[in-house]
């Protein structure tokens, strides 16, 4: 079994149903994933619920959160909105 499978059994699943399921942090870019851990802790207050959210991103767009960044200008500074996307 490799490390990555070992992992993703430890992983726990806090929203269940998401694209990012059955990934780890492992497959996906670190800069990617802290910048969406940060983006998306405007809907939680679980870093793991955050991050787990961004792994669903990120799967459907490895680059979601470089791409955020030129739509809405303000997550540059990953400042968090009440409504996003308004």
């Amino acid at each position: 079994m490799k490390l990555s499978d070992l992992v993703r059994i430890a992983q726990k699943d806090k929203l269940p149903g998401g694209l990012g399921d059955k990934k780890t942090d492992e497959d996906f870019s670190k800069e990617q994933l802290d910048m969406g851990q940060k983006v998306e802790m405007e809907h939680t207050t679980d870093p793991e619920v955050a991050r787990e959210i961004a792994r669903d991103h990120l799967t459907e767009d490895p680059e979601y959160y470089t791409k955020l960044k030129t739509i809405e200008p303000e997550h540059g500074s990953v400042k968090a909105r009440s409504r996003p996307f308004d």
